[in-house]
């Protein structure tokens, strides 16, 4: 039996690292926004540093601080 179910799969955007992403000397990157970590895992991101961010991974666990070069982002 044929089903006309639609693919519920949304289009993921292409995810780059954020240690890649062009800027402006001027530009700064505001906190607060979803970011993937290199092992898979989607964090929340509530600040950006020089070389690195303050993650969390999910609601009320304990923030940790990761490398630029380790998060993918969505430029």
């Amino acid at each position: 039996m044929a089903t006309n179910r639609k693919s519920t799969e949304k289009t993921r955007p292409q995810l780059v690292r954020l240690d890649s992403v062009s800027m402006d000397e001027d530009d700064e990157i505001l906190p607060d926004f979803e970011a993937e970590v290199d092992d898979g895992r989607r964090v929340w991101v509530t600040a950006v540093l020089e070389r690195t961010a303050v993650i969390e991974p999910a609601a009320g666990e304990a923030k940790m601080v990761v490398h630029r070069r380790r998060r993918l982002v969505n430029p």
